[in-house]
This record gives C-alpha cells, structure tokens and sequence, in this order.
C-alpha cells in the first residue's frame, strides 16, 4: 500500500444517491459511479458478514453498554433450617469496569480530478486496500487485549478519566480493579490469582496446555476449549505427545491414524485448526507472537459468555465498518469524491475468568505484541 491519500477534501454518503444520476458520471474506461457504489456496498456487506459470524466471533459477544459488572467473592451458602429462626440474608458482591471505545478513519481520497481518468480496477485495489486494513484493525486490537496484563484507561479510549478496563485474573499489583474469582465447586481464590503465566524454556510443552485447562475448569468452564498461537510455534505444538492433527484435505488417511474432526482450512479473517491436544482445539492465528498462546472457552458465535467484549456505538448491534463523509469538509464537486471508511469499537474483557495468556519464554510474564 502506498502511503497516503490520492488527495484530500471532504466526503460522500453512501445512502440515498440516485441511482440514475450516478449512471451520467463516469470513469475513463466507463464504469459508471453507481457500479462503483455497488462494488463498495458489496464488499462492505461482506466484511458485515465476516465481522459478525467468523471464528473469532467465539472469542468476544457485541454490546453498545459501556460497563461491565460482575460477581466475585466467595458466598455465604446455605445455613442450617430452625423452626423458628430465619437464616441471615445475604447477597453476592460484585466487581466492575468499563469497556474502551475509539473511533477510525480510512481515507481512500478519491479527488474529482483523479476521478475523471480513473480505472474501476484502481479503485477495486483502493477498497481491497482498505477492507484489509479493517481486518487488521479488529484482529490486532482484539489479539492486544489477550496478551495484554495491564489496565486500559483513559479519555482518549473513551475511558473517561478514572475508568478502567481491565484484562483476566491478575494479581492485584498489576491492576486497578481488583479481582477476586467467584467460589467455585469448593474452590475459592484472592486478589492475587494469576492468569498470565510465564513459563520459561522457550517452547510449548503439554504440560502448557495441560495447565491452561486447569487453569480454566477451576472456574467452572469445561471442555471442548479453545487455544490460539502463532506460525512460529505450529512445528513445536504438532509435535507434541498426544497431539491429534487435523485430517489433510489432500491425504487420504489410513484406518489406524486418528484425525481431529476440525477445519483445516484457513479463513478469510486469517487463522487454521492444526489439531487438538489436552482439549483444546488448536489455531494458529497470524500476528500472535512467537512463545504466545492464549486458552479460552467457546460458548459460541457472539455468546454472551465468551471471554471478551466490543463496545460499539449506543444504539448498534452489530461491528460494521461504513462509507461516511467528512464532517469537516465542505460539499464534494461529485459523488464519491474523498470517500473514506469509518468504524468505533473497542475490546474489552467481559469475563475475567475465561482466558488464560501463555508466554512461554520466560518464567516472568511480558505482554506480546501482536501484528
């Protein structure tokens, strides 16, 4: 991609043009503007799509609320029945946060004057551009909060000035919403329950799955699980002890090799199964860091029980980039002059118990960072 707009004013809506209007202006090999519209409408609509039912939509559920609130502590439990006394009443205690929000910009910048001798397969190039920043832009922010063990705050991520968005269990020494894991099955944490763990040695073993999946059943989270990590670490993983590949769409498998009955193929958001091991469906996710891996439990598609959240616009359901027009700028000389893309999201933790970062380079836990 070429850095940089093809020039710079103001912007168009998307909504509400004429069709037959946009039918007179032209591209210099006769594309009519309207064919461009559809071609941007079409390939919007797609990235809709993927944004709200690829495999990551495992990983978070939508919501336009800035707060989270949830129980922690342990609980009083039942006391013994008299026939005349009434037993305590009592009540859960409860934690919260809030879930950041930030606004994008993707100028395409089409100027009138470019306009007139422009290609329909430029501007294909322009938007394909554009629809793979908007990828990244969601699978970098969402992949950052999983590997991240610090607080988000501030104003500039919509935090306000004392908001805190917080990742999973941490001890209370690296955040500032203390956590206390709600009693479960006669296991009962603190403040300082850790769920970033550093491990040293360099490579992933089986007892670091082994690990993430206690680490999650404590919780009350149960198989199947899921486990993500990066292209550098697929040869170590594969070979592991108890390892189960995934069946290869171009091999024909005997009766004595067991298969994992998952996907292989990668998606479009980026992102294959390899495998399984210790209950976990393995994913190799470009952009994870080598030594990083990162456990969770699926409830599925956009469940509100999946481990993060994105906050998106009071009054919108769903993640969607749009066509918009500069509210700076003046009117444009033609329809889809200085286009540019437009999406405010943030990622947050919703259930702090439900992820468990791995770094597997250190005993001392570093945040990754993903690309």
């Amino acid at each position: 991609m070429a850095a940089g707009p093809r020039d710079t004013t103001s912007l168009v809506m998307l909504t509400g043009w004429d069709a037959t209007v946009l039918k007179n202006w032209e591209l210099q090999d006769k594309t009519t503007y309207d064919q461009v519209v559809s071609m941007v409408n079409a390939a919007l609509g797609a990235l809709a799509a993927e944004f709200n039912g690829d495999w990551m939509t495992g990983l978070y559920s939508i919501t336009d609320v800035p707060e989270v609130e949830y129980r922690v502590g342990v609980s009083n439990g039942f006391l013994p029945h008299t026939e005349y006394g009434l037993a305590d009443a009592a009540r859960a205690e409860t934690e919260g946060h809030l879930l950041p929000i930030l606004a994008y910009d993707r100028m395409l910048g089409w100027t009138w004057d470019y306009l007139q001798e422009a290609r329909m397969s430029q501007l294909e190039a322009d938007v394909a551009d554009a629809i793979k920043d908007a990828r990244d832009k969601r699978r970098v922010a969402i992949l950052t909060r999983l590997l991240q063990n610090g607080d988000d705050s501030g104003a500039a991520k919509g935090l306000g000035s004392s908001g805190y968005s917080p990742g999973f269990a941490t001890t209370a020494g690296s955040t500032s919403v203390d956590f206390v894991p709600p009693a479960w099955a006669g296991n009962t944490f603190t403040s300082t329950h850790e769920h970033y763990v550093g491990i040293a040695g360099g490579v992933f073993t089986k007892a670091v799955f082994t690990d993430a999946k206690d680490e999650l059943r404590e919780h009350g989270h149960e198989p199947p699980f899921e486990f993500v990590a990066g292209p550098s670490d697929e040869s170590v993983i594969k070979g592991l002890s108890g390892f189960v590949p995934v069946a290869q769409s171009m091999v024909r498998l005997g009766s004595t090799q067991d298969v994992a009955v998952l996907s292989g193929a990668a998606e479009i958001s980026g992102g294959y199964y390899i495998g399984t091991i210790e209950d976990f469906a393995v994913r190799i996710m470009p952009g994870v860091p080598r030594y990083y891996g990162f456990g969770w439990k699926s409830y599925g598609r956009l469940s509100q029980r999946n481990p993060l959240a994105i906050r998106v616009p009071k009054g919108a359901s769903a993640l969607n980039v749009v066509a918009m027009p500069n509210p700076k700028a003046a009117n444009a000389t033609c329809p889809i002059q200085n286009m540019m893309l437009y999406v405010k999201f943030g990622v947050g933790v919703k259930d702090r118990t439900n992820g468990t970062p791995r770094y597997v380079n250190s005993a001392t836990w570093a945040d990754g960072t993903p690309t």
